[in-house]
């Protein structure tokens, strides 16, 4: 699907393909979402995307970058397609084509960061600033849902950590914890590179940066926060699922000790037993008129010495 959108006589104009008639003096948005690599081939061309960026951008995966050509300004970053509970999402390549009138959107399928914008009542008045202006403001979208589901996610490291302070955590619980693990490694990646970009971008050197300080100064403290909170809630979730392994492995080391103790006393006991228990004709304190007495209290002297001994060391 090609979506047009033009800030033409002081007003917004949206259309389809038959809108874009290649005049650079009017501020342009190109939005390319889901067509095929032809369509995409023939638009990049037209806007003058030089061969490399070209190659990147139709790549099925590749890390987010930055890159500066002569006309143009090229920037790949890891949108949002679709997202559920939790840190939970869909992830999305977004090719960003900033040139001196027009910019040009890359994506396979919706995103939401760009999907949010348009018929926003606000865009009419971004792209009257021009396209550096409307990549920043798309960026910052995106940078603001991330930052919205890594505060939503919050309140579930804290859930889990009052379950194990309380001694309530269970197996379900490690394995929230391991597949959210597993997913924030992927967004501290893409973080990593999303803040690297963005640390570059405020530095380049472009003729239509000095205008929007403030909008790249702002996207860059979205994406530096969303950077730092990916990694932390990391390391929180490696250190849940540590100490509900530490947790597990305390509770069984005790139920063991328990059982250890209890092996300890019925061993003797039950040597005791099986002694004098057995069919020979010659034992002689079977005989004894008080041996029964004798060995119980002999049996139970032991017991109590047993359990007197593993109390002092502090095994009960």
């Amino acid at each position: 699907m090609i979506k047009i959108v033009q800030w033409r006589d002081g007003q917004l104009h949206s259309g389809g393909e038959e809108l874009y008639v290649g005049d650079d003096s009017t501020p342009t948005w190109i939005d390319l979402c889901g067509c095929d690599a032809a369509t995409e081939q023939r638009w990049m061309e037209r806007c003058g995307v030089h061969p490399l960026a070209m190659q990147d951008a139709q790549r099925d995966r590749h890390p987010p970058k930055l890159e500066q050509f002569e006309q143009q300004l090229f920037v790949l970053l890891r949108g949002i397609a679709a997202r559920s509970e939790g840190v939970d999402y869909q992830p999305l390549q977004i090719s960003y084509f900033i040139g001196s009138s027009t910019l040009l959107t890359i994506h396979r399928s919706h995103a939401m960061s760009i999907d949010n914008w348009h018929g926003s009542a606000l865009l009419g008045s971004v792209l009257a600033e021009g396209p550096m202006a409307l990549f920043l403001q798309l960026s910052k979208s995106l940078g603001q849902l991330y930052l919205d589901m890594l505060l939503e996610f919050e309140p579930q490291l804290s859930d889990a950590e009052d379950q194990l302070r309380t001694l309530r955590a269970d197996d379900q619980l490690l394995g929230e914890m391991m597949a959210a693990k597993t997913r924030l490694r992927k967004l501290c990646r893409d973080h990593t590179y999303h803040h690297q970009v963005f640390s570059a971008l405020r530095q380049l050197q472009s003729p239509q940066l000095p205008r929007h300080d403030h909008l790249a100064q702002d996207s860059y403290e979205r994406f530096e926060r969303v950077n730092s909170l990916s990694h932390l809630y990391y390391d929180l979730a490696g250190d849940l699922i540590d100490g509900h392994i530490s947790l597990s492995s305390h509770r069984l080391n005790s139920t063991m000790r328990v059982l250890t103790v209890v092996t300890a006393l019925f061993v003797p006991l039950s040597f005791l037993a099986g002694l004098y228990g057995m069919n020979f004709d010659h034992i002689p304190e079977l005989h004894h008129p008080h041996g029964y007495f004798i060995l119980l209290g002999a049996m139970a002297t032991i017991a109590t010495t047993l359990l007197a001994l593993f109390r002092w060391k502090r095994w009960l």
